[in-house]
């Protein structure tokens, strides 16, 4: 391997390292969404605990900052 493909490879795990948890937290409130419009009983609690994940980690990030 040549010195632009290590760079251009590390590129590629910071961009990725950037954005998994906001693409995980986008997954979660997608499921959330999908799952409280479509079921009853179990799946809304689970919709209620996936739509919570965006907000806990906001509280986090905030609470990290100080």
């Amino acid at each position: 391997m040549n010195a632009q493909s290590m760079t251009v490879r590390r590129q590629r795990t910071g961009i990725a390292r950037v954005f998994a948890v906001p693409a995980l937290l986008l997954l979660a409130s997608i499921a959330g969404l999908v799952l409280g419009l479509t079921g009853d009983g179990l799946p809304d609690a689970l919709s209620w605990a996936l739509l919570l994940l965006p907000i806990l980690a906001a509280i986090f990030a905030f609470a990290k900052r100080r």
